[in-house]
C-alpha cells in the first residue's frame, strides 16, 4: 500500500572540513613570532660579535635583520594558512566590502597618538615622571653620519617601516591572530587581545598603550571592511607620515 522507504546508509557521508583558522592556531602563530624573534635574536649576536661592524655597516644589519624577521614571521603564516587550506583572498586580501572604515582607522590612528602626547605633556606639568613613557620607536641612525650612508641607512629603513611592517605585520596581527581569535570568541574580546598583542609586540613601554588601541581600531576596520588591503593602507598610511617627519628631524 505504501512504497518502503529508501534504506539509510549505515555511515552518514563526513562533510569536508571548512577551511578556516583551527581553535589553536592563534597560540601556534604566537610560537612562530617568538620562534622567529629568537632566531633573529642569534644572528644579531652572532654578527655583532663576529664582525667588526660600527656606523652605519651596523646599523645596516640590524635593519636588514630586523626585515627578515618581519618577513619570517609573515611567511610562517602564509605556510601555515596553506597547510589550512586558507587561501590568500579567505585570509584577507581581497576587494573591501566597504572603505569607510579606512578613513576611521587613519583618522582613529592619529587621535589616538595626539590624546596620548597630550596625556603624558599633562602628567609632566603635573610633575609625574614620565621617562619610563617618553620616546617611541625611533630610527637607529646617527645624525652625524656622511651623507652617502646615511640616506642608504633611510631608504633601507623606509623599506622596512613603509613596505613590510604595514603588509607582514598586517598578515600576522589582523589576518591570522584576530581573525583565529574572532572564530572562538564573541564579542570585542578578539579586538582587544589582538590589539594588546600588537602594542606589546613593538616591546616599547612609551607605546604600549597608543599602539594597543591603534591595534584595536586595525582590527575593527578589518572585521568591518572584510579585508586586509583597508588596515595594510592605513597601517602604511601612519608609518609613512611618522617616517617623513622623523627623517626631517634627523637631517634639519
Amino acid at each position: 500500500m505504501f512504497a518502503e522507504p529508501p534504506p539509510r546508509p549505515a555511515f552518514a557521508p563526513i562533510a569536508p572540513p571548512v577551511a578556516g583558522w583551527r581553535r589553536w592556531d592563534s597560540l601556534i602563530g604566537l610560537g612562530m613570532l617568538v620562534g622567529s624573534l629568537l632566531v633573529t635574536w642569534i644572528l644579531v649576536a652572532a654578527v655583532l660579535l663576529g664582525f667588526d661592524l660600527t656606523g652605519a655597516a651596523e646599523d645596516v644589519t640590524l635593519v636588514t635583520l630586523g626585515i627578515g624577521y618581519e618577513l619570517a614571521f609573515a611567511g610562517s603564516v602564509l605556510f601555515l594558512a596553506h597547510r589550512r587550506g586558507i587561501s590568500i583572498s579567505a585570509l584577507g586580501f581581497r576587494r573591501p566590502d566597504r572603505w569607510g572604515p579606512l578613513g576611521i582607522a587613519v583618522v582613529g590612528a592619529y587621535a589616538t597618538l595626539i590624546a596620548w602626547g597630550a596625556l603624558v605633556t599633562a602628567l609632566q606639568e603635573a610633575g609625574v615622571d614620565t621617562s619610563w613613557i617618553e620616546g617611541g620607536n625611533e630610527i637607529p641612525v646617527d645624525e652625524g653620519e656622511d651623507t652617502v650612508p646615511l640616506v642608504a641607512l633611510l631608504a633601507l629603513f623606509a623599506v622596512a617601516v613603509m613596505v613590510v611592517a604595514p603588509l607582514a605585520e598586517e598578515v600576522f596581527f589582523r589576518g591570522l591572530l584576530f581573525k583565529a581569535l574572532d572564530g572562538v570568541w564573541v564579542g570585542w574580546a578578539a579586538i582587544v587581545v589582538s590589539g594588546l598583542a600588537f602594542g606589546a609586540f613593538h616591546v616599547n613601554l612609551s607605546v604600549l598603550v597608543p599602539f594597543s588601541v591603534i591595534g584595536m581600531l586595525f582590527a575593527w576596520a578589518f572585521k568591518a571592511s572584510g579585508s586586509l588591503w583597508v588596515t595594510v593602507v592605513a597601517h602604511f598610511i601612519v608609518n609613512t607620515v611618522s617616517f617623513i617627519v622623523t627623517v626631517i628631524e634627523v637631517i634639519s
